[in-house]
């Protein structure tokens, strides 16, 4: 038994270190001066600390504009489609109506169907709307999350019925049922998507890029690479940004971890 845990405990470790390098050499990096990006081999620490390239990154003309149009975007990316994916597994779940099963089909196939096919249809319908360059437009395509609609409507599933049948008894309404009694039992699987369609959206890159022509509306993993340090081989600036953008994210991740776990645990028991 000793034996085995000890066995874990080494393979967690490598896992851990394999996962947690890149972070720490991007981290080191952000330090770097010109000079240590050229050197072979690479080198872990910076020979001096150049703690202005976090200044010239915020100070970077566009930079915080990049940085506020993501959170614009994945703020509101991320509460519409939860939004509609509460809506939709409510519908699932609790209502049989006509098509019912056919539309949930429809949602599923909607998983095995390549994100690159539909760029150009949808870059054509968002420019005959007159959406480029906007908000609306950047976030059109990420209104509908169909994973998040078919788990939920499976966790819904597993409620037993009887809470909904005794709600109903005492006069409850499915707004007030759902606001006071779903939305709690479901808290920690919703928190999980709030986070995980955030970071998605967060770091979307390739259709933000299309559909955005203006450094007024583009988002900050664009920005990064329109910081233009690269030529010079002045790369400490592009990882500082890297950091700042990761920071949040890992903040937000530690502070939901309980959650996170919850939701894992809720999937498994559900399986």
């Amino acid at each position: 038994m000793r034996t085995s845990r000890f066995i874990m405990a080494i393979l967690a470790g490598m896992l851990a270190l394999i996962v947690l390098f890149p972070f720490a050499y991007a981290l080191m990096a952000s330090f770097f001066a010109p000079a240590d990006f050229a050197t072979s081999p690479a080198p872990f620490l910076p020979s001096q600390w150049r703690w202005g390239n976090y200044t010239r990154v915020l100070t970077q003309g566009w930079f915080p504009t990049y940085i506020m149009n993501s959170l614009v975007t994945g703020l509101l990316s991320t509460t519409i489609r939860s939004l509609v994916a509460f809506l939709a597994a409510y519908a699932f779940s609790h209502f049989r109506f006509r098509f019912s099963k056919a539309a949930y089909l429809a949602i599923v196939l909607t998983l095995f169907i390549p994100g690159d096919l539909l760029l150009s249809g949808n870059y054509q319908l968002i420019q005959d709307l007159h959406l480029l360059d906007s908000y609306i437009g950047i976030i059109s395509t990420s209104l509908l999350g169909a994973s998040q609609i078919i788990m939920l409507t499976a966790f819904m599933r597993s409620i037993p019925t009887s809470i909904h049948e005794s709600a109903l008894m005492d006069g409850t309404g499915d707004w007030d049922y759902s606001v006071h009694i779903l939305v709690p039992l479901s808290r920690a699987v919703i928190s999980t998507f709030l986070l995980q369609g955030f970071v998605s959206m967060f770091n979307s890159y390739l259709w933000p890029l299309i559909v955005t022509n203006s450094p007024a509306k583009r988002t900050v993993q664009i920005g990064i690479t329109m910081l233009g340090y690269a030529e010079s081989l002045d790369l400490g600036p592009v990882f500082a940004a890297i950091i700042i953008v990761f920071i949040p994210f890992l903040i937000t991740f530690i502070a939901m971890r309980k959650r996170i776990m919850e939701a894992l645990r809720q999937g498994y028991m559900n399986t």
